[in-house]
Order: C-alpha cells, then structure tokens, then sequence
C-alpha cells in the first residue's frame, strides 16, 4: 500500500511538471504575440545615410526664419523626440505598459497567498475536527512485586513508545498527532462508593495498546496493560469527571536544561512519592503525563540551542569579560547534565494535577515539584482559562499551541514515569503476584471455539491434553 502510494505521488509530479511546462510555453508564445510587447522597427544603416542631415537650431533661429508665417496661424508642430527605450517619462518600456505588468503580479502574488491560506484554513479545520474525534480509552497498568529496571531500559521503552505514537509526515499534516498519557488515579476502583486505592493507568488509542504492552514488557516483563493473563487489553470501565481544580505545570527555563541531576540514578522514582501525597490526601485525584512526540525538526533545533549556548560561554571566557565561562564549576555542570538530553526523542509534556480543592492539588502539586535539578517544574497560571481546562480534563485535551517550555527529552521522560518498586509502603495498590512464565512450544492451548464434533486423533501415548491460557506444562516429568 505504501510502495503504491508513492507511485500515485510521482505520477502526480509528474504530471503537474509536464502540464506546469505546456502552459508556461502558451504563456510564452502568447506574451511573445501581445502588441504591449512589440517594440518599434529601427531604421537601417541605409536608411540613415540616405537622410538629409538638418542641423540643430534652437527655436529663436527658426522663429526668425520664418518671418512672420508664425502670425498668419500656419505654425508647424514638430512631434516630440521619444527615446529608444519607448515613451518618455517611464510609462512604457520596450512598448510595455509598466503599469498593467506590476497589476498583473500583484494579482498573481495575491491568488497565491490566498491558495495557501485557504489550503491552511482547511487543514487547521479537518486537524481540529480530527482532534476532538479521535478516541482514546483508559488502561489499567497491573503491577508486580518485581518492578525494577536500569536506566538505559527505560530510556529505550521510551523511545519505542515515541515511536508507536508517532505518526507519518502526511497523517500528521492532514489528521494531527495522537498523545498518550500516564494518569496516577487515586479513587474508587468501582462506580460505586467503595475503598480508595491507587493506580497507574495508560490513557491511548485503542488499536496501539498491544504494542504499547510489548514496548513495556520489554523493560518490565512481569508488568501487564489492561489484562492479567493471556488476553487482550481491555479499557478500564468508567470514565473520570469534571474535577474541581486543575494545576498545570511547565519548565521554569530553557528546555535544553532537563528536570533531572547527574546524581538521581540511584534515586526513588518520584512516582513514588506523588504516590504517597495522594494516599495522605485520603481524597479523589488524579496526576496526568500526558506526551505527545514532536517532528524530528525538533531534535535538530534543541542541538542547535546547545551549541549556540556553548559558543556563548565560550565567548565569555575569552573576551575578558568577568564571566567564568566554560571553565566555571556551574556552567559545566549545566551544559553536562544538558547535553544528556541531545540525540533523544522530544514530547509536549502537559502535566496537570487535578482534585477537588484548590489545597488538595497544592499538596499533590508540591511532591510533584520536589524533585529538580537544572530545571525545576513551575506552575502555569490560569485565571481565565481555570474553567476550559476543567472541561477539557475528562478527555485529555491539550492545548492547541504548545509552549516551547514544555519539550522533555526521552531521557527526562523515562526518570519521571519510572514505575514504584514493593518498597513503597502506605500506598493501597494491587500488584500480581503471578510471575510471567512461557509455556513450552510443544504445550497445546484449548481452542477459542466451539468443537465441531470432530474427534481429536488418538496418539501413541493416550487423547492430546489441552491445557488452559494460564497453565503451563513441563517438558519433563
């Protein structure tokens, strides 16, 4: 389907080439044709020579000649003296019509402005109607006691999650880009009133939910998305409400600089203590990660911010100015720890605390700002926009015009949405105690359906044994 597509792509240049050069030939030829470009004939040589030579006189001279034939009202008119170039004065050039040429362009010049922004308009349109009717669903992320992995697993869950989510060139232009979201959910597991616990749920596009399984599979293998066992992904039931407050987060400085420090490898996940804030809460409330991967141009303009920010300092160490420059202790801690986000996969990070209080999302909010390191998370102000994003929340809905200062790298995403490990205490959360084991090939699974009165063929050593989805055999005995 694709090699077709891209056929369909080159027969269309071509054709719009081939049809762009016959007309331009037409045009040609008929401005060629056009009496505004037909200069007038010069004389030849021959001509010229067999001309009588009249001298030049000035207008006195000739007065005086005639006498007083300029009395009797039979005054000759001389017609004025044009240049080669055409009219005098400017008003035609080569027999053009300046005038008519400039009206011309600039009526083209216009029809070509209007063409793209009527194409623009159009895409902005069907992006926004495709925005509002793309569908997502809520996956619950079913935890084990053994949710441990190193940082380079993560970093590379990240970017194949960027890589799932990322859509083509040309679906983007035309449909928009998708996002996916990591919400930490601490209410009832049910519709009905009940105990409060706390989840990490996966918010995404119904059709990349398997492969958003295997992606973290692979870091963490005893960790299932929207199943237990052996089944599909199944959404969560139930959908969220209008909270009563919303916080939204952005970087305080540039997004070259990451949120986190040379020295957390070794730290707790901070999901870790958002966990435990929204335990001690005892209230309804939800954190939302909400990514969204950017165009590859991205990349290329956060290397080029580094670098101009390193010839800065740079030229600040060598200019005599009193700056420490490269050779200062905190610039070079700084420009280190940046250069951790080069050569990564960029997302729009919109961050939001929702709860019913205004205090309860500050209490959430301070853990979710504790932990910094050349950047910090600073709070977004919305005094007229409080009640949009409350409406906006239960959908996911980000803003249309992202900021700059919401870009994290793949590395900063990774330490952020680290899963709590089984040393995290106080927190009411269900973890799956099954370990993740393979069934040997030669162990046959029960069909999916009904027999058809068939029977099974006998074989050496007794009826084939059908074993469930989640019973697995041994090769020996």
């Amino acid at each position: 389907m694709r090699a077709a597509r891209v056929l369909l792509a080159i027969l269309l240049v071509g054709g719009g080439l081939g049809g762009s050069s016959l007309l331009a030939s037409k045009a040609a030829r008929s401005l060629r044709d056009s009496p505004y470009l037909k200069e007038r004939p010069r004389p030849k040589a021959t001509e010229r020579a067999a001309r009588p030579h009249r001298p030049r006189t000035s207008e006195g001279a000739q007065r005086g000649r005639s006498g007083g034939s300029s009395s009797s009202g039979t005054r000759q008119q001389h017609p004025p003296t044009t240049s080669r170039s055409g009219e005098r004065g400017g008003e035609r050039v080569l027999g053009v019509d300046v005038g008519v040429v400039l009206l011309i362009a600039g009526l083209e010049a216009a029809g070509g402005v209007l063409l793209i922004g009527v194409l623009m308009g159009i895409l902005t349109v069907r992006r926004m109607r495709m925005r509002k009717r793309r569908r997502y669903a809520l996956y619950e992320l079913h935890l084990s006691p053994h949710d441990e992995a190193k940082a380079q697993d993560l970093e590379d869950m990240v970017e194949s999650i960027a890589n799932i989510v990322r859509a083509w060139p040309a679906d983007r232009v035309r449909s928009g880009q998708p996002y996916m979201a990591v919400e930490l959910i601490y209410g009832s597991a049910t519709s009905e009133e009940g105990e409060l616990e706390w989840s990490i749920n996966v918010r995404c596009q119904p059709e990349t939910a398997a492969a958003l399984d295997a992606a973290i599979s692979a870091t963490y293998p005893d960790v299932r998305l929207g199943r237990r066992h052996a089944e599909h992904p199944v959404p969560r039931p139930g959908a969220l409400r209008v909270p009563g407050h919303v916080l939204r987060f952005r970087k305080e400085r540039s997004f070259i600089y990451p949120l986190i420090a040379s020295g957390e490898a070794l730290a707790s996940p901070p999901l870790e203590q958002i966990a435990l804030a929204q335990a001690a809460l005892a209230t309804p409330s939800v954190v939302r990660f909400q990514l969204t991967p950017t165009p590859s141009l991205f990349e290329e303009l956060a290397r080029k911010l580094y670098k101009r920010r390193e010839n800065v300092l740079a030229r600040q160490e060598r200019w005599g100015l009193p700056e420490g420059g490269l050779s200062s202790t905190l610039n070079r801690a700084e420009m280190g720890n940046a250069q951790r986000t080069q050569n990564r996969s960029l997302f729009w990070l919109e961050l939001t605390v929702a709860a019913d209080t205004r205090q309860a999302c500050k209490t959430i909010a301070a853990a979710v700002q504790s932990r910094r390191g050349e950047n910090r998370l600073h709070r977004r102000w919305m005094i007229l926009r409080q009640r949009l994003y409350q409406r906006r929340f239960p959908t996911g809905l980000g803003p249309l015009v992202p900021s700059m200062r919401c870009l994290v790298s793949a590395a900063e995403a990774a330490h952020l949405l680290a899963l709590p490990s089984a040393r995290m205490k106080g927190v009411p959360v269900r973890r799956l105690a099954l370990p993740r084991i393979p069934a040997p090939p030669e162990a046959r699974r029960a069909r999916s359906r009904r027999p058809t009165g068939r029977r099974e063929p006998h074989h050496e050593h007794g009826p084939a044994r059908h074993c469930s989805p989640n019973e697995t055999t041994g090769a020996t005995r």
